[in-house]
């Protein structure tokens, strides 16, 4: 394989590690190994991880190197699943890894694993941009949380995130399974009490019609009771399953099906949930995909190399799901239109000045949809409020690191220049606060074109030459207070840059 690129993913999750290597050349699966390590059970009832659950995760995951350095793979991604940063030595236990395995363990944001998990769905499936025409949920039920995501319409409608998980549930009310008789009932209400409030933020004129269901367990669920055969299940027959599966205990299971015992366990409340939320939502079909959050790493290494291309738009998902934010904080979406396309022409137009990439481009997108979000809360010093509206919102496919950018760039996009002594920007790593000082100091530019927010500029025009920048702005209207603000928001652009831009129209 000398001529092919390899690439291994590993995930660490709450009950599984797991180890994929992929000959990217090829686009195809090499190895797959798989290792039961419960670290879930240690967080939800200690609030951290074991020191000999730590010690077998290691010993594990040096297999897992072994197996890497065996068929000379160069280059991996290794990553922790958002769950598992919740136990309270998280940090310590990555330390620990480094240290006896050698893996730079980096940790997942919900909002990235899940997006991850939608990408490997799309490239398993032959039909994706099919299958989500027509009201689709992609119920994602991790151990620890559920994710649900909408599609309609060929596209992405919003994504939920519920602390609700198989494991989760056992942890939590496992206790009361001797001490009752109505332990199933007890298990349903609280499970409905985490699901009930789906309605509040489900779009009302997007009717779900099927499931496409991602989880591991569930997987088992398909072997153990399917045959691995049959990819989708009508309503009608997973209600008889779940129906069967209430009389099995978890130790017939295990035995009768060949699967873990900890599988086994977690079955009845994996089903349960989804029983519920097929209740809340009416969808009449699910169907079972292979796909896991390996595969999720292997796909995003791909699109990468461009190596493969989806049919849909996993960025446009991203933006959408802004979009849906600044529309819950009933933002102004002719101003943020505007500001958004001017931000973008004037990143594309003067890329020689702030050298940024493509990544950069996107955050700025998100500021600039977002930036008025605080608005909502209080018209004075709304930066502010925006700052901590987004860095207290879920937005779909970017990492945690990003949404204080995203948040950081919001924050100064008015009036207030960011510097070391300010909480925010001293709160972002020394090296993206470059970034995000040189995308703020753009935005306000942007801001300062539609200050009067009638949109009087249909157009403007950048130049870069000779050392100055020069914005031509097309319009029939009096610019007089456009003209005012952006000569009081240029200065920051000028401190940032070394160049003071000039308005002409």
């Amino acid at each position: 394989m000398a001529n092919h690129k390899l690439f291994a993913s590993i995930t660490v999750g709450l009950q599984t590690l797991v180890l994929k290597i992929a000959d990217l050349t090829k686009m195809s699966l090499v190895d797959y190994v798989k290792a039961d390590v419960s670290i879930g059970a240690d967080i939800y009832n200690h609030q951290m991880i074991e020191f000999n659950t730590v010690d077998q995760a290691c010993r594990q995951l040096a297999g897992f190197v072994q197996i890497m350095n065996d068929y000379g793979v160069r280059e991996y991604r290794a990553v922790a699943a958002s769950s598992v940063k919740e136990a309270r030595n998280a940090e310590y236990i990555k330390e620990q890894i480094r240290i006896k395995t050698g893996l730079n363990l980096t940790w997942l944001a919900n909002a990235e694993e899940r997006f991850l998990h939608n990408q490997a769905v799309a490239y398993n499936s032959d039909r994706f941009n099919e299958l989500i025409q027509k009201g689709t949920m992609l119920i994602d039920i991790g151990s620890g949380s559920m994710q649900l995501t909408v599609y309609n319409a060929g596209h992405f409608v919003f994504s939920r995130n519920i602390k609700l998980g198989p494991l989760r549930i056992r942890e939590l009310l496992g206790d009361l399974e001797s001490k009752t008789g109505d332990y199933v009932e007890i298990m349903e209400d609280y499970i409905r009490s985490k699901v009930d409030g789906y309605h509040q933020f489900a779009p009302k004129e997007v009717k779900v019609q099927k499931f496409v269901l991602v989880g591991t367990e569930l997987r088992a669920f398909k072997h153990m009771f399917l045959g691995g055969r049959i990819d989708t299940l009508t309503r009608e027959r997973f209600v008889e399953l779940y129906r069967h599966i209430l009389k099995i205990p978890p130790q017939i299971l295990a035995k009768e099906y060949k699967v873990p015992f900890e599988s086994a366990t977690q079955l009845l409340p994996s089903v349960m949930i989804l029983k519920k939320t097929l209740e809340l939502t009416g969808a009449k079909s699910i169907i079972l995909s292979e796909a896991d959050l390996a595969d999720g790493l292997i796909v995003h290494e791909l699109l990468e190399m461009r190596k493969k291309v989806l049919d849909h738009s996993f960025t446009e998902d991203i933006i959408v799901s802004a979009r849906n934010i600044a529309d819950r904080y009933n933002c102004d979406p002719k101003h943020i239109m505007v500001v958004e396309r001017f931000a973008l022409h004037l990143f594309d137009r003067l890329r020689r000045l702030h050298g940024l990439d493509k990544r950069d481009r996107l955050l700025l997108q998100l500021a600039a949809i977002l930036q008025d979000t605080g608005s909502y809360i209080d018209m004075n010093a709304h930066y502010v409020h925006s700052y901590y509206i987004i860095q207290s919102s879920e937005i779909i496919g970017i990492s945690e690191l990003e949404r204080d950018l995203v948040a950081t760039i919001a924050r100064y996009h008015s009036a207030e220049t960011p510097s070391i002594n300010n909480t925010a920007f001293r709160k972002l790593p020394e090296s993206s606060r470059l970034a995000a000082a040189k995308l703020a100091a753009l935005l306000r530019i942007a801001d300062a074109l539609d200050d009067s927010r009638q949109q009087k500029v249909e157009r403007i025009a950048v130049s870069l030459k000779k050392d100055q920048v020069t914005i031509t702005a097309r319009s029939d209207d009096d610019l007089s207070l456009e003209k005012q603000t952006f000569n009081d928001k240029s200065a920051y652009f000028e401190e940032v840059f070394g160049l003071k831009p000039i308005l002409r129209g």
